[in-house]
C-alpha cells in the first residue's frame, strides 16, 4: 500500500451526503443526462463552418 492511499483511508470524512427521496434521486439524474439545447446563434455557427469547410473543400478538390 503506497502512502497516499494510508493517509486517504485515515482521513475523517466530515463532510455527509444528504439523503434523498426517490423523487429528489430521480429528478438529480434526470438533470445530469440532460443535453446542453442548442441556440440558433451555435447552429448557425456550425452551418457557417461546414458550408465554408465544404466550400473550400470543392475550391482545392479541382
Amino acid at each position: 500500500m503506497d502512502l497516499q492511499s494510508l493517509v486517504a483511508a485515515h482521513m475523517p470524512n466530515r463532510r455527509r451526503p444528504t439523503q434523498m427521496g426517490a423523487a429528489a434521486e430521480d429528478r438529480y439524474y434526470r438533470n445530469q443526462i440532460t443535453l446542453p439545447r442548442l441556440s440558433l446563434r451555435l447552429l448557425g455557427l456550425i452551418a457557417t463552418t461546414a458550408g465554408v469547410t465544404l466550400f473550400l473543400a470543392g475550391v482545392i478538390h479541382t
